[in-house]
């Protein structure tokens, strides 16, 4: 799990800095928070939104402090929400990419964006669910 999770966080990075506008890598922290709930995915965010923001010329720390938050809501809620249902996640990653393409683009679509990115966000998580689900790699 942790090898398909590596592979899938590195292309998101790839594709969002230089292909799409989708927060593809705010998709992938937000499943791998989900389906983990441990702490080192703070880590992880903080690393994630320092290379987005290198990679994409903006200012450094910028989606570091957005991913940050947001996990740290989805944690927050933890105990209010069932939050490993793909219910929430996409309901979470709607809001989130919302955001995120409210504060980081200028385009026009941004309502369209988001709905496309709660889609991938739920089809990523279902693609680790499978993966964790059949333990083909421990200690996920």
């Amino acid at each position: 799990m942790k090898f398909a999770a590596t592979i899938i966080f590195l292309l998101s990075l790839f594709l969002e800095s230089s292909v799409t506008t989708l927060p593809l890598v705010f998709l992938t922290l937000l499943c791998l928070a989900v389906l983990t709930r441990e702490e080192w995915i703070f880590v992880i965010a903080f690393i994630a939104g320092v290379l987005l923001d290198a990679l994409s010329f903006r200012v450094l720390g910028q989606s570091s402090l957005y991913f940050l938050l947001f996990i740290f809501l989805v944690f927050l809620y933890e105990r209010k929400f069932e939050i490993s249902t793909k219910y929430f996640v996409l309901l979470a990653s709607f809001v989130g990419s919302f955001g995120y393409l409210l504060l980081f683009t200028y385009g026009n679509l941004i309502i369209i964006q988001a709905i496309a990115s709660a889609i991938i966000g739920t089809i990523i998580f279902s693609f680790f669910r499978k993966f964790k689900e059949r333990k083909q790699i421990s200690n996920f």
